[in-house]
């Protein structure tokens, strides 16, 4: 049985409780086990409604690193690193590896890349 299922019954397992135990304490172990799976549920739906902050879209606007250029042939240009992750980017710009730039759009698995102002990299690369 999935742990989420046990989760969701778990009230109605807790009637098991009024079996096993005097009414007074039976009473007092139910409502503390209802207690618990009311903020259960509560954290659960707020968490499930939270959009996730890691999708693709998020990525445009963040910065990258250049870790290496592609062959000429290959259809993605460079690789870069973006929170840890690499991802295949092509660029209008010319780019060499350890470059800064900033992600401009997805496009399946992809990103078009561009160089950041030379400012702003100083700036975090002194």
């Amino acid at each position: 049985m999935h742990p989420y299922i046990i989760l969701l019954l778990l009230p109605v397992i807790g009637i098991v409780v009024f079996w096993l135990l005097p009414l007074p304490l039976a009473i007092v172990a139910y409502t503390l086990i209802l207690l618990l799976s009311g903020v259960l549920y509560w954290v659960i739906a707020r968490a499930m409604r939270k959009s996730s902050k890691y999708d693709m879209e998020s990525l445009v606007g963040t910065e990258a690193r250049v870790v290496s250029k592609s062959r000429p042939e290959d259809e993605a240009q460079y690789m870069v690193r973006v929170r840890g992750e690499l991802w295949r980017a092509n660029s209008s710009d010319s780019l060499e590896r350890g470059d800064t730039v900033k992600v401009l759009s997805v496009s399946g698995l992809t990103l078009q890349v561009g160089k950041t102002t030379g400012d702003q990299a100083q700036a975090r690369n002194p």
